[in-house]
């Protein structure tokens, strides 16, 4: 380096590797979500719950088809939000990030409250004041771990992803045996199989495509994924068949131990489930619930690890590219990671949940879900038509695509109307800070001794650009 020259700032380091960021996958899928979906959906379709369960798992996987094939092609920092901004200009991604990180951010406070919730098993008489102090513990200790570096967060979630599936693969395999063991019970608990009709099936499939979700988090440390191009696809593919079977065989295990109404009505169905199979088979059903509460606790804890890692690289990604404030695309020298958008976000999130209701958010969230997972689709064909050269050799792959963006609009319209308009107007101001931040944000890097025309200055926007300079 010469006298003259700036020294180069810190970058993210890759360092995820294959089994890294297949666990990546797995833990951002299987969380939380599948210790309540499967009473809540015993609630819509009763036993007929597996074939919703059947259902969000083939849509899951037409999704994170789009997904792979925008990995293949496109293996950088920001997930959909780079998809969208590879493939239709900056105008377009910002809003697909903006979507992802206002749907993400405000989900952040559920898991600490989830948390508490479940450690009450444990201490039924927990004062308000521990549970917040649970709660503060809680996000200190992930925003820590995830500041140290990305391998730190990444080991962490590779021992907490493997630890909260051993309770679900408990579970699935004493139902397994429960039905061997005791068929004529297991068939008397899926009759009448349908018992509210199909009617409730859009609401449950919704619902049960919940739990199915995140694995769009998992892609957004490409940046620090090591050969992305052949490890994402791969462990995108793993991880979702894995995550699928394990929700296939854990709501078939519920189905075949609880009558639905039991189910329907049960705060923890999963421990409800594991302490009525252990009963039929005369075993002590409190080791169920035991277990089934600590993998809950497992599963809450390693939820906000992954949605912490993530969604700072978001926020990294689009601050990179000049579309958001650019403080957030500072890099800790010593550790690599993005330092200010963890702290932002372990100061901020957790106020959500003082402001807002966090029922509405989760189902507003369901309307950005859709947005992102179909513009992702259409990013796939239009990347796929950019570069044939890294189209995946697939079968029907195109159709598969439409029918993934067909599905994301789907999910987005089964939110109810007061919430899309709610969701709209959200998408409304994220528009609005576009035009604004654009043309006010810095437009030079603090990494770059240049001052170019700004990246999202594509052929394409140019009347935005002229726009915003006359602003």
């Amino acid at each position: 380096m010469t006298g003259g020259e700036a020294p180069e700032p810190p970058r993210l380091r890759r360092e995820l590797g294959a089994l890294d960021f297949t666990l990546l996958v797995i833990g951002a899928v299987v969380g939380a979500d599948v210790y309540i979906v499967a009473a809540l959906g015993a609630a819509y379709l009763g036993p007929a719950q597996l074939v919703a369960w059947l259902a969000a798992g083939v849509l899951a996987a037409l999704i994170a088809l789009a997904f792979v094939q925008c990995a293949a092609i496109c293996p950088e920092v920001g997930g959909a939000y780079a998809y969208a901004h590879a493939a239709f200009g900056p105008l377009v991604g910002f809003l697909t990030g903006w979507a992802l990180y206002a749907a993400e951010w405000v989900a952040l406070p559920i898991f600490p409250l989830s948390f508490v919730n479940y450690l009450g098993y444990f201490f039924a008489d927990l004062p308000s004041w521990a549970g917040s102090l649970v709660k503060l513990l809680l996000i200190v200790a992930v925003t820590g771990v995830n500041l140290l570096g990305v391998r730190a967060g990444g080991r962490t979630n590779d021992v907490l992803t493997i630890a909260k599936l051993v309770p679900l693969g408990l579970l699935i395999l004493a139902g397994l045996v429960f039905a061997a063991l005791r068929p004529e019970v297991a068939a008397a608990h899926l009759q009448p199989f349908a018992p509210l009709g199909w009617s409730g099936f859009g609401a449950a499939l919704v619902l049960i495509f919940w739990a199915y979700g995140g694995f769009e988090l998992a892609v957004l440390p490409a940046g620090e994924v090591i050969d992305p191009q052949r490890t994402m696809p791969r462990g995108l593919v793993a991880g979702m068949a894995i995550a699928t079977i394990v929700y296939l065989l854990t709501g078939f295990a519920v189905v075949v131990a609880l009558p639905w109404q039991t189910a329907a009505a049960s705060p923890r169905s999963l421990a409800d489930a594991l302490g009525s199979i252990l009963t039929g088979l005369g075993l002590s059903p409190a080791v169920g619930f035991v277990l089934m509460s600590l993998g809950g606790l497992l599963a809450i804890a390693s939820s906000p690890e992954v949605f912490t890692l993530t969604l700072a690289r978001l926020s990294y990604a689009m601050a990179r590219d000049e579309l958001w404030p650019l403080a957030f695309a500072r890099v800790h020298q010593r550790f690599g990671t993005p330092y200010l958008g963890l702290l932002f976000q372990a100061a901020s999130a957790p106020l959500v949940a003082l402001v807002f209701d966090l029922t509405d958010l989760l189902a507003s969230a369901v309307f950005f879900l859709g947005i992102r997972y179909a513009v992702t689709a259409l990013a796939a064909l239009r990347l796929m038509a950019q570069a044939p050269e890294q189209r995946l050799h697939l079968p029907g792959l195109r159709g598969a695509l439409v029918l993934a963006a067909l599905g994301g609009v789907y999910l987005s319209l089964q939110v109810p109307p007061r919430l899309i308009g709610i969701g709209a107007a959200v998408m409304a101001v994220g528009l609005g800070l576009f035009v604004w931040g654009g043309g006010r944000w810095q437009s030079r890097a603090p990494w770059s001794g240049e001052q170019p025309v700004p990246p999202w200055a594509h052929r394409g926007e140019r009347w935005l650009l002229y726009l915003l300079r006359r602003s």
